[in-house]
This record gives C-alpha cells, structure tokens and sequence, in this order.
C-alpha cells in the first residue's frame, strides 16, 4: 500500500503524525539489530517458485509518456490485481488490503527536499502524480527456518501515462539523492540504496530500505513498476535480508495481468 495508510506491524507502527501511518501495510519489523539485513541478502532464496508468464510488448500509449487514458476505478484495478493463485507460494493476507489513494502530503524529518520526495514518489501522492484510484493486496510468503515474508501489491491508477512515469523517475532520482533519512514523530531511521536491476514494465526503478525504530529493525525491498498509465508499488518486507527475487517474480505476474485485461495503456 501506500504511504498514506501504512508503515504498520505486530511490533511496531511508525505514524508520519496527522494521525495517518506510512508506507508498508504489511511491513513486518525485525526484532534486533540492523546488520540482520545484511549487504548480500538479495540472493536469499524463497518457496516462491518462478512465474512464467510471458510479457506482452507494450502498448502504443505505453511508449507515450504524455498520453491521458481515461483513469482506471478502482473496480477496474481489483479486477487486474493478482490473487495468491498467480504466483505459486504466496498466500493472501486479506487484513493489509485497502483502497484509496495518498491524498496527504509527507515530509522527511530529516534529509531535507529529495527524501521528502522519496517519501511522495513511492507513494504515488496524488496532488503531485495525478493518482486516480488505488487498490492494495496483501500476501505473505512462507520461508524455512525464518519468519514469513510481507508483500504489498498496490496498483495505482493515474489521470496520465506521465503522471505513471514521473511516479518511477522521481523515486529513482530521489533514492539515489537520499541515503539516510528519519520520519514520523517516534524518529525512525531509514536507508536506502537504490538498485540496479533489469527493466520491469515499460519501466521501473527498486530500491533497498533498511528502517530502524527504537530496538525494532526491518528490511523492505520495494519496486516501483509503471504498466502505461498505471504505477505498481510492490514492497517486500523481511527481518533477515532484501528478496529481490520476489519482487521480481511479484511484479512479472503483477504485469503480465494488467497487460492481458488492456488496463493501464
């Protein structure tokens, strides 16, 4: 989901002030320290099997940043969500699903102007994007000898292919501007450090956020993904390492069936 509705867990909830909360609905903080995340994590291997659906090309309007399709309802976006079926291991988690897009404005505690930006690019803020409509779905993914997995699927519907892809380049930009940053009125620490990962979509960005609260830490790999006029934010959360492979998995499904149901160009 988006930051305007979560950042929420067993252990702890990071509230961005205003009274609304941030980020991952199903982020599941880490008890312990930081390092558990490690620097070497994204290899970590997963029950989720590999997904084989084929990728269609894009679409006309897809290649045209500056198109205006008709926005998408959020009946339309439930409908091109995936379910638990689509992708072998993942089992839905009904409790983070929401709708409703990020109608409030966040600012970085610290970090100044580009993490502020980090923080309403990845969340798709709709006075900036152009967000239209938006659903989120919850799953977990079973891991031996570990704890399960979060993943947040949140499709965003925009008034503008362009109001989609400044979604993606304004992360990416601000990730790179923005290592170290704090939010909410509790000071929790986030570090990020952008990706470089094979296109996704019609484009994409992910990027690796460590957070810090209090004695709680976490891990969150989260990818940005734009199918025309339409913004993926597909965010896995972790208290060992960063699972690239999911995302990757999460979101060639997550596109594949936006593609067959013409939705997003």
């Amino acid at each position: 989901m988006s930051m305007a509705n979560a950042w929420k867990s067993p252990h702890v909830r990071v509230d961005l002030g205003a009274g609304r909360t941030a980020w991952a609905v199903a982020f599941v903080m880490a008890m312990g320290a930081m390092s558990a995340c490690g620097s070497g994590a994204g290899t970590a291997q997963t029950h989720v099997r590999p997904v084989h659906a084929a990728t269609k090309p894009s679409t006309q309007a897809s290649s045209d940043p500056a198109g205006s399709p008709k926005p998408l309802t959020e009946s339309q976006l439930e409908a091109a969500a995936i379910t638990a079926a689509d992708v072998p291991g993942l089992e839905a988690d009904t409790t983070q699903d929401s709708t409703g897009v990020a109608d409030q404005r966040f600012t970085a505690s610290s970090g100044g102007p580009v993490c502020t930006e980090f923080l309403n690019a990845s969340n798709a803020y709709a006075g900036t994007y152009g967000s239209s409509a938006e659903v989120v779905k919850g799953f977990a993914v079973r891991v031996a000898n570990r704890r399960p997995l979060g993943v947040t699927v949140t499709l965003v519907g925009h008034t503008s292919v362009a109001g989609a892809q400044k979604v993606v380049d304004d992360t990416r930009r601000s990730a790179k501007g923005c290592a170290h940053l704090t939010v909410g009125d509790d000071g929790t620490r986030v570090n990020l450090a952008p990706m470089s990962l094979p296109v996704m979509g019609d484009d994409s960005t992910v990027t690796r956020v460590g957070l810090i609260s209090g004695k709680n830490s976490g891990c969150m790999t989260v990818g940005l993904v734009r199918v025309g006029a339409v913004s993926l934010n597909i965010m896995v959360t972790a208290t060992d390492g960063y699972y690239f492979n999911v995302v990757r998995q999460v979101a060639k499904a997550s596109v594949s069936k936006l593609q067959e149901q013409n939705l997003g160009s």
